[in-house]
């Protein structure tokens, strides 16, 4: 699938190159990217559906670094486009390779084989995930933060929420979180388990590598007109990076 003209799909870094950090905030980032392999050419899309959602979440690779770079953390993000294989999707996924994505047909996935379906797998999800757990393994981190962003309008419905904090069978964190914005941002409209919820189907970063490991951690979603400038980048930052030195400072 990959050639040696295309980038690797793990993207990793740490807030200090030389590894003097404590290294206990892991954070991850599924759909950080938007490339696209150049055996798969555009997908068969215009390229201007690559700007939009559906490819990637939009802002949630430079929260991710920002919010690295507060707490002294490491991160794993993909490189590649959610088009091409989503990262935070299990095998049995309807979505892991969607044809359809808010509208905007895939041609590239329709009816794509199983062998076609394994081929992205081994080259970009497989290695993005075995990069999650080889750092888990490294050094077991105190805490695991997926990070994500999502649309103000799906499907002609409009969400509300400024952010949300997902988790499934290990809330612990998430509830922290929610408590944290309403201490410290409380015009801000947060919600729990929205606009998404986690379960063993739709996600594969929480159940394989938080619940499984019995690691704390907490899915965050940014709604994604938060996150279109350095303002507003920052400002997330320096939220999320609040709310997990208030899980740190009362685990």
């Amino acid at each position: 699938m990959l050639t040696a003209a295309d980038a690797d799909p793990v993207l990793f870094h740490r807030a200090r190159a030389d590894g003097t950090d404590g290294g206990r905030i892991l954070l991850t980032c599924e759909h950080g990217g938007r490339a696209i392999p150049s055996a798969l050419a555009d997908l068969g899309i215009p390229a201007a559906e690559m700007d939009r959602h559906i490819a990637w979440d939009i802002g949630a690779m430079a929260l991710s670094l920002a919010l690295m770079h507060r707490v002294s953390g490491r991160l794993v993000a993909q490189h590649y486009s959610r088009l091409v294989i989503d990262c935070n999707r299990g095998p049995v996924s309807p979505d892991l390779v969607p044809d359809v994505s808010d509208g905007t047909h895939i041609p590239a996935n329709k009816g794509i084989s199983q062998a076609g379906i394994d081929a992205r797998m081994a080259a970009i999800h497989a290695p993005f995930h075995a990069r999650i757990a080889a750092e888990i393994r490294h050094q077991r981190p105190a805490l695991l933060v997926s990070i994500h962003s999502f649309t103000p309008v799906m499907a002609g419905v409009s969400r509300p929420m400024h952010a949300g904090f997902l988790a499934n069978r290990m809330p612990a964190v998430s509830d922290r979180f929610m408590a944290s914005f309403a201490r410290h941002a409380p015009e801000l409209t947060v919600a729990q388990n929205a606009p998404y919820a986690v379960d063993d189907i739709s996600d594969f970063t929480v159940p394989v590598h938080g619940e499984a490991n019995r690691l704390p951690h907490v899915l965050v979603e940014v709604r994604n007109d938060q996150l279109r400038d350095e303002q507003g980048i920052e400002r997330w930052a320096d939220l999320l990076a609040l709310a997990i030195h208030d899980v740190e400072t009362n685990p």
